[in-house]
């Protein structure tokens, strides 16, 4: 069973450093056992950054584009697994207030980033956006990149790919004192009628082979590494080549 040193000195090994912005993508389960639970693991990740760093973990839920249409920032629980759950929960984490694509946020730039507002959650002006800013990196924790690499899909916004279109959805936000009000989102959504479905593993088969995706084994958790500024370039590249690097078409 995994202990906190040993989460520690393997994350540090990977290459997280010591006032990284780093976005986590997780599967507690894949470790095998964390003695202490979640905690522990979000614990071995802010003893890394230092008080210099910030932790951002994807809480999304996709009730509010599935016609459930309201948001509330305190009690809306996250689809992103026990870690991103126990971030949010946390009284120090700061929440961000897109309907969808909500992120959770400890460490440094927390009120920076928790502040940021936009209308297009994969735009030039959204969270997704101020990664590549902050020179962050991702790190996915015993998933495919197809289960949880949502960074594409920035990628695939700011290029403009035809197999996706901007959609728009409407509803309610409810703020952390309780208050109601209107508040509505966009983003670039599948083609359904094509038949498009997200792939991302053959784009981070391509990032692996470089070296930009850095791999390790902990505990039995496969662990990735990236920058996404690295992740960005390369992605673009590929697209200008092969336009169907990210999906593919169910027949």
């Amino acid at each position: 069973m995994l202990q906190f040193k040993d989460l520690v000195n393997d994350f540090v090994e990977l290459g997280l450093e010591k006032d990284d912005v780093i976005l986590v993508y997780s599967s507690f389960a894949s470790f095998g056992g964390v003695l202490g639970g979640p905690q522990i693991v979000i614990d071995a990740l802010l003893d890394i950054l230092g008080k210099n760093g910030t932790l951002i973990v994807p809480t999304f839920n996709f009730s509010f584009s599935n016609n459930k249409s309201i948001f509330d920032i305190t009690n809306t629980p996250s689809e992103m697994g026990i870690i991103s759950e126990f971030v949010r929960k946390t009284n120090q984490s700061k929440r961000t207030i897109d309907p969808v694509y909500s992120f959770s946020i400890l460490g440094k730039l927390k009120e920076t980033l928790s502040s940021i507002s936009y209308l297009n959650s994969y735009g030039k002006n959204s969270m997704f956006a101020k990664l590549r800013e902050y020179n962050a990196k991702i790190l996915m924790i015993g998933l495919s990149y197809t289960e949880s690499m949502t960074f594409f899909h920035h990628v695939e916004e700011m290029q403009k790919v035809d197999y996706r279109y901007t959609k728009e959805f409407h509803g309610q936000f409810v703020n952390e004192s309780g208050i109601i009000s209107p508040c509505r989102i966009s983003f670039r959504v599948r083609n359904l009628e094509l038949g498009v479905k997200a792939e991302a593993n053959r784009m981070g088969i391509i990032l692996e082979n470089e070296k930009i995706s850095k791999i390790k084994k902990i505990g039995n958790s496969i662990v990735k590494l990236m920058n996404v500024n690295e992740v960005y370039d390369r992605t673009i590249k590929e697209l200008k080549k092969n336009p169907h690097i990210l999906y593919k078409i169910n027949h």
